[in-house]
């Protein structure tokens, strides 16, 4: 009897290891640690060759206190058994395994994925490339505005079981295709939701409003209908998996005067009642805005998207309300929440107008800002400066935790 317990115990054992294929166990070179990191590659049992495969990349052993209770035997195993190839990339505890040193190491991971220097030997989907600190799972394709032509949703990824309630972060991507394309948050060094996720917050990124191919014009009010409708989504299903119910947005390049409109449309009754969640609230509790268009009011006289505006929506002297209406700063009328501002110095004139704009907006007003220049001349990209998003990341724990 005791033999055909042992015999059913190896049995179950070799089941669920079989379920493993070790594909490579190697290295890979950090930026910021001074030293090679291990790196594990799990293949799930049936790895479809014929079509591209989505990642998970499983960040171990981070320094910033792991918020999710499930097991990371327990997380992977259930990645594997969706079809996901598994990275399991162990930072060792390292001091800057953690916001903000870390962002430069998530931004060089997609670097390396997008030039093919990891995983080469499999054929990936570049949309579905998904990193994810330990202790986090992932909630895939969560509808939030139902459209005949385009149905919108968004992407959580969220401490499993966490300790305690924790707030959320929301981003519309800078691709309108795909949501999450690898190739853009790599051109755009975008790694706030990458990173912040392992400071536990939930993070989504959301689907822009806006249909490809993108020209410039972001349509209202369909636009804010769309996003807040996105904020009500999260929220709604955050309540689902433990979190506290607090929302920041966050923006950048055509996604930052999204986050900004969630901000100064606060209480206008006009955008709301469309998409999923109705009976939820829209409101944020902060937004984090870069380098965008924010009014159409103030453009330099050469502005190349000018003559694109006057086809769209008239020329601007008699038709000036459109022009309004299309602009998120442009619904600011009293102070609104603080508000987290950054922009590179070496961003275009037409660029530094609008965060210039906006600042003084705020200013007169009577609007709180935490503005900071990004010194690291980078051109159009998201910030990877330590003392930016020190300062972002504590305001985003002000805010939302």
């Amino acid at each position: 009897m005791r033999i055909k317990v042992f015999q059913l115990l190896l049995l179950l054992i070799f089941c669920s290891l079989a379920q493993l294929v070790f594909a490579q166990n190697s290295d890979w070179t950090s930026a910021v640690t001074g030293h090679a990191l291990n790196l594990k590659i799990l293949e799930p049992s049936e790895l479809q060759t014929n079509r591209p495969t989505s990642v998970i990349v499983y960040l171990e052993n981070l320094v910033a206190p792991r918020i999710g209770t499930d097991s990371d035997e327990d997380i992977i195993q259930d990645f594997l058994k969706q079809g996901y190839l598994v990275v399991m990339l162990d930072f060792a505890h390292d001091a800057k395994a953690r916001v903000p040193f870390i962002n430069r190491d998530l931004g060089k991971l997609r670097d390396d994925f997008r030039a093919k220097k990891i995983l080469a030997q499999f054929k990936l989907d570049d949309a579905h490339i998904f990193i994810v600190p330990a202790g986090c799972r992932l909630k895939r394709d969560i509808l939030y505005f139902a459209d005949t032509n385009r149905p919108l949703s968004l992407d959580i990824i969220y401490p499993s079981h966490p300790k305690q309630p924790v707030g959320a972060l929301i981003e519309f991507s800078c691709d309108n295709v795909d949501r999450l394309g690898n190739t853009s948050l790599s051109i755009c060094s975008d790694t706030i939701l990458d990173a912040e996720a392992t400071e536990g917050f939930a993070v989504a990124m959301a689907d822009h409003p806006v249909a490809p191919p993108y020209k410039g014009l972001d349509a209202m009010p369909d636009c804010a209908f769309r996003i807040k409708a996105a904020v009500r989504t999260l929220r709604a299903e955050g309540a689902k998996l433990g979190l506290n119910g607090k929302i920041a947005s966050i923006g950048f390049s055509r996604g930052s005067g999204m986050a900004l409109m969630l901000a100064t449309t606060m209480g206008m009754k006009e955008f709301e009642g469309r998409g999923e969640n109705t009976n939820t609230s829209c409101d944020v509790q902060g937004a984090v805005v870069m380098s965008g268009r924010f009014t159409y009011l103030q453009l330099m006289p050469d502005d190349h998207m000018i003559p694109r505006y006057n086809k769209a929506w008239g020329d601007r002297t008699n038709h000036l309300e459109v022009w309004r209406r299309a602009g998120a700063m442009d619904y600011l009328t009293s102070a609104t929440l603080p508000l987290f501002l950054t922009i590179n110095c070496s961003e275009g004139p037409d660029a530094q107008l609008q965060m210039t704009a906006l600042r003084q907006r705020l200013a007169e007003l009577g609007s709180d800002e935490i503005f900071m220049m990004d010194r690291e001349p980078r051109g159009h990209k998201v910030t990877l400066v330590p003392d930016i998003l020190s300062a972002m990341n504590d305001y985003l724990k002000s805010r939302v935790n």
